[in-house]
């Protein structure tokens, strides 16, 4: 499954595509000025599937940590899912790549145990949520540490969120998820922001990944400027529109894994 990330102006029939599946990214609904999320919601029937990330490489870029609330996350979720059920809400994850504000939490190994601890919070606070998990790390031995914790603590679950793996070559992603394949067997993946091209000519990878996501397909939108790759046009004066439609088609028709809903998801170790 593959799910079109939006911005907030997107929420409508005329830039949604219809019977996609839609993830919403809470950092881009803050608002600063008044501490509060904005709610827009998408047009419930017009879209298939709706999933919530929490927006966390945002958060830890931008501010060093999440300025709003466990608590205030619950309601925003439960606002923005009002008219469609969810196939997931990812936690509140610190992301752990290396240009990310180290203000509050200077270590990876911090940020993996703050995400745990959401994690935690967060299914205690709103039980009745379907929550994912958010896998973290920046190198190999992080992410097999949070792996150990995790293990320890019964958070393990048949559906985990990969974090940290937004902006990185499909080499190093494939090597990222393959790692995960040898470490939890049995796991399936939602890959946050994953390069398309990391399943291409890898069925071991992509026989992982349940579920990915990306802002690539409406690039040509918004305020992006001078950085649209217009080198992508086709020859023969292609609008950006027509442009935006074929990309979008592009990742709908390589989203080849069925949809799994993780609501009521048990840990893996009591499964089966």
């Amino acid at each position: 499954m593959f799910y079109f990330t939006v911005h907030p102006g997107d929420m409508m029939r005329t830039r949604i595509i219809g019977q996609c599946a839609v993830m919403i990214v809470a950092s881009a609904f803050w608002d600063d000025a008044r501490q509060r999320f904005r709610i827009r919601r998408p047009p419930a029937d017009h879209i298939s599937a709706l999933t919530i990330d929490s927006g966390g490489f945002t958060a830890a870029k931008r501010w060093g940590c999440y300025p709003w609330t466990r608590e205030q996350y619950v309601e925003f979720i439960r606002q923005e899912s009002r008219d469609i059920p969810l196939t997931f809400c990812a936690s509140m994850d610190y992301a752990c790549e290396r240009e990310v504000n180290r203000e509050t939490f200077a270590t990876n190994r911090e940020r993996i145990r703050q995400t745990i601890e959401n994690e935690m919070q967060l299914r205690a606070l709103a039980p009745d949520l379907p929550w994912l998990g958010v896998l973290q790390g920046n190198t190999l031995d992080e992410r097999l540490f949070d792996v150990r914790c995790r293990r320890r603590l019964g958070l393990i679950f048949p559906l985990m969120g990969i974090g940290s793996i937004c902006g990185r070559r499909a080499s190093e992603a494939a090597t990222v998820i393959r790692s995960y394949r040898r470490w939890l067997p049995g796991v399936r993946y939602h890959a946050f922001g994953l390069d398309c091209r990391t399943l291409d000519g890898r069925d071991d990878v992509a026989a992982a990944v349940q579920s990915w996501d990306s802002y690539a397909w409406n690039w040509p939108r918004g305020d992006r400027g001078a950085s649209r790759p217009s080198f992508l046009l086709r020859a023969g004066g292609e609008s950006w529109s027509t442009y935006t439609l074929r990309l979008a088609d592009a990742y709908h028709a390589s989203a080849i894994v069925p949809r799994l809903t993780v609501s009521r998801q048990l840990p893996l170790d009591r499964v089966g």
